[in-house]
């Protein structure tokens, strides 16, 4: 790294990124800076997230000029590459080495869990969008906060939805088999009990999805439930429709299956299918407009569930660090006034429950096709959802 006139200069590879990133505005001479770390998987396989989630990030800072209370920010960058061992030794070179005083990072359930432990004993605040209920759980620590569904909130309002609103009985469950996917359909079986015609478990990156499609008799169900995301959500959605399945049953996918990054490459076979998150690209508001054009002016880009929970975390983190007067010192009257947040932004109020998971308003969303393009289209919020910890303690 070299420093220009106080601005931390970053050569970038692979998406524009590699290894340590620092942002910031020049250093002010009467206060030191107010130090920022963030561990995202930047190459590797989760890139496609990480790289436009820290882009979001960066739109949320740059909008007041990398500067809180007179002080400036610098922004340290490190890849966790999605890997819970690599990620572990970049919050340690963050927190030890860097001295940073807030992590905003990882976006990985494997990355998270692993480095829980270990940031609660440095006492660092932690705002993360990794999904894993037990960060609210049996990892819960006064300094962490998830500000993304868990696997429970988003699983159980969705499957309540289905049953409630559009009717469904029973349905089939195609998943990842992973551990936030194993923890998902705990929050449909919560609904559907034994009306679970079968639950299939395939592994991430499944070429042929054919075994699974095969079980599947439409007579039986009212739809299918899908719960895998990036490159996998398009493959068996072509293949959804290759084995006829398409006409004949409708399909939910679960959390960020539709998530707008990814509409432009999704197969035709997309069209018409629903899910339910706390982002909706197309919501018509004067907050979500600026969002979305800020971010399409930046990079050229629309911005998705992802790039919005990372930019309203991170905007989240701004106004805590204005309540106290630039102060971050003071971890523990900046982790207060983190709990006492409510944010209005693109999608409404959002803000952290008791046990600091995050509280969102859902909206169910269909994918329609306007001007020959791809988008979700809003057709019902379900408001301020929480993570159910009576029914998944």
């Amino acid at each position: 790294m070299r420093r220009f006139s106080g601005i931390v200069v970053v050569a970038f590879a692979v998406v524009s990124f590699l290894g340590l990133t620092c942002l910031s505005g020049a250093t002010s001479a009467q206060q030191p800076a107010i130090k920022i770390g963030m561990v995202y998987p930047v190459t590797g396989p989760l890139a496609a997230q990480g790289v436009p989630m820290v882009n979001a990030i960066k739109q949320a800072f740059d909008e007041d000029n990398y500067t809180i209370a007179g002080r400036k920010i610098d922004v340290i960058i490190e890849d966790s590459q999605g890997k819970p061992d690599f990620g572990l030794t970049k919050f340690r070179k963050l927190i030890e080495g860097d001295r940073v005083h807030i992590l905003k990072a990882e976006i990985t359930t494997a990355v998270a869990l692993g480095v829980a432990p270990y940031v609660h004993s440095q006492h660092i605040p932690w705002i993360t969008e990794a999904a894993a209920g037990a960060l609210a759980r049996g990892l819960r620590s006064p300094y962490t906060f998830r500000f993304v569904p868990s696997e429970y909130q988003y699983s159980y309002a969705s499957a309540q939805w289905l049953k409630n609103k559009m009717g469904w009985k029973k349905i089939y469950w195609i998943a990842w088999d992973t551990a936030v996917t194993r923890g998902g359909v705990k929050g449909f079986q919560k609904v559907f009990g034994d009306e679970m015609v079968d639950a299939m478990w395939s592994p991430v990156g499944t070429a042929d999805y054919g075994p699974f499609l095969a079980r599947v008799s439409p007579e039986k169900a009212d739809g299918i439930v899908v719960a895998m995301w990036g490159a996998d959500a398009l493959r068996i959605m072509r293949q959804i429709g290759e084995y006829g399945l398409k006409a004949r049953l409708p399909v939910f996918g679960l959390a960020s299956f539709t998530s707008e990054e990814l509409l432009p490459v999704m197969p035709a076979e997309i069209e018409g299918v629903l899910s339910a998150y706390p982002y909706c690209g197309s919501l018509n508001t004067p907050a979500n407009r600026r969002f979305v054009d800020g971010y399409r002016t930046r990079y050229n880009a629309l911005p998705g569930s992802y790039q919005y929970m990372a930019y309203a975390g991170a905007k989240i983190v701004v106004q805590a660090m204005k309540d106290v007067g630039g102060n971050v010192e003071d971890k523990e009257s900046f982790v207060s006034a983190l709990r006492k947040i409510k944010f209005d932004g693109p999608m409404g109020l959002v803000g952290f429950d008791e046990r600091q998971g995050g509280v969102f308003d859902f909206y169910v969303l269909k994918v329609v096709r306007k001007d020959g393009q791809l988008q979700n289209e809003c057709i019902e919020k379900i408001a301020q959802v929480k993570d159910p910890y009576d029914l998944f303690p």
